[in-house]
């Protein structure tokens, strides 16, 4: 039996989070990709025929059909009628016509931008978890051919998963890797674990801030502690859909996407925006949100700040403007609204200003408070070491002063022990600290262990992944 270990490995790491995807070789400093988790789609329905006179023969036609739905995208008109009425005058029996919906998938910063009528955007995770594989497949055959441009049956595959898992999902993801892309080793890993190793620790506590959810979970000697986790749907995409309900209400403003924009004219601070759009009949709802969400990722990456201390709003007044313009020429100079609405993280009941529907009767805390109750959750004797070494990992803790913050709060809530903070310095790598995690974990060549080979999952079946990630 093969074993995978050291740099002679290549083994791929790929991290794909609500928001983003990071994939790249292991032993690397940086992804080599880097796009959203979003992708486009285009449903259509074709239809097919079933051969009712032979059964072995229609079940041939029904595993082709499933692994045509299943082994590539479909364009509207693709699986036509006419192969249809030829499949049927072969068999010379009865043909019974069905329609079936297929989805013609866009993946990639660029393809998945690119207006279409009738498109819709989606992303493969909710609360952590896959719910649509079909996209979570495509993100996949995106990474290996498209960006790193390998054959996934020629290297070893590292992928993460949230603590919270089930054994059914992991099930599915590892038949996918040794069915679908055939690789010949495979791991699946959590990311608290791997967020800790991303800062080189083996224990601490993890708290990450991401797009649709934060999350904190104690790790002890690489190995979550389940009984820890602490999560709820508070993240980037939260922050920056507030942020348009407080434009919407504070200036009566919504942002209009670039792709709406045919041509604009300079404006006046706070007036109108002077903008021709183009006629883009059959745009969905969820495209135009995606859309508005992606143009608010750099509004917060410009603007918006932390304060060292929990918010006044006549001490953030007190702070210098920021200037901004939109794409469709609304320009505005900001004060305390900067600082305001990072505050969602730490404060969301007093800080959101519309509570999105699928959020009613939730209890929400803020980050610290997330931190708080995971190390509580822990034993005693253990958490001092635990506070001692708090990982922040998310490309949602980028704001600017959230470290300083975040560890002068847990100070003052947990006076008793001495907090300390571990983060990449740079926000590039603080983006991608899971993954730089599966980078070093996977290319140990004390490691090689702990794949999963082709033979052990022909011998034992996917049920071997629960008892080899754990």
């Amino acid at each position: 039996m093969p074993t995978y270990g050291g740099d002679e490995v290549n083994a791929l790491v790929i991290d794909v989070g609500s928001t983003w995807t990071r994939a790249g070789f292991a032993g690397e400093d940086l992804p080599k990709a880097y796009f959203p988790s979003h992708v486009g789609y285009l449903e259509s329905e074709v239809e097919v025929s079933e051969t009712l006179d032979s059964p072995k023969e229609n079940d041939n036609a029904a595993t082709s059909s499933a692994a045509a739905t299943s082994d590539q995208d479909v364009e509207m008109g693709d699986a036509s009628a006419d192969d249809a009425q030829k499949h049927e005058e072969a068999t010379n029996g009865t043909s019974k016509k069905s329609k079936k919906k297929m989805r013609q998938f866009f993946v990639g910063d660029t393809e998945s931008a690119v207006w279409r009528p009738g498109m819709e955007i989606g992303g493969p995770l909710e609360r952590g978890l896959v719910k649509d594989w079909d996209i979570y497949e495509k993100i996949w055959e995106h990474a290996f051919k498209s960006q790193l441009r390998v054959n996934p049956e020629e290297h070893p595959v590292m992928v993460n998963e949230a603590a919270w898992n089930t054994s059914e999902l992991r099930t599915k993801l590892i038949e996918m890797a040794f069915e679908k892309f055939q690789c010949p080793a495979f791991y699946v890993c959590k990311n608290p674990v791997l967020a800790a190793f991303g800062t080189g620790r083996h224990t601490g506590l993890v708290l990450d801030v991401g797009g649709d959810m934060a999350s904190a979970c104690a790790v002890y000697e690489g190995f979550c502690l389940t009984k820890t986790i602490q999560k709820q749907e508070l993240g980037g995409e939260l922050v920056s859909s507030q942020i348009m309900e407080k434009l919407k209400d504070d200036y009566q403003y919504e942002p209009t996407p670039l792709f709406d924009i045919k041509s604009k004219a300079p404006v006046d601070i706070l007036q109108k925006p002077d903008v021709v759009r183009y006629n883009r009949e059959g745009t969905t709802a969820s495209y135009l949100q995606e859309m508005r969400l992606r143009a608010m990722l750099e509004f917060k990456e410009t603007t918006c700040e932390v304060l060292e201390r929990p918010f006044n709003a006549d001490y953030a007044n007190n702070k210098p403007l920021k200037p901004f313009e939109f794409p469709d020429g609304f320009n505005i100079s900001l004060g305390a609204m900067r600082f305001a609405m990072p505050e969602i993280l730490f404060n969301p009941n007093q800080f959101m200003v519309k509570r999105p529907q699928r959020l009613e009767g939730a209890n929400l805390v803020g980050i610290h408070e997330l931190a708080i109750k995971s190390a509580m959750s822990s034993d005693v004797d253990l958490r001092p070491q635990l506070l001692n070494s708090v990982v922040l990992a998310g490309g949602s803790s980028l704001f600017p002063g959230l470290v300083d913050r975040l560890s002068l709060t847990l100070q003052q809530s947990i006076a008793s022990s001495r907090i300390k903070m571990y983060c990449p310095n740079s926000n590039t790598e603080r983006k991608v600290t899971a993954w730089l995690g599966g980078s070093v974990l996977a290319s140990l060549g004390t490691f090689h262990q702990l794949w999963i080979s082709r033979a052990e999952y022909d011998e034992h079946g996917a049920s071997i992944v629960d008892k080899k990630c754990q």
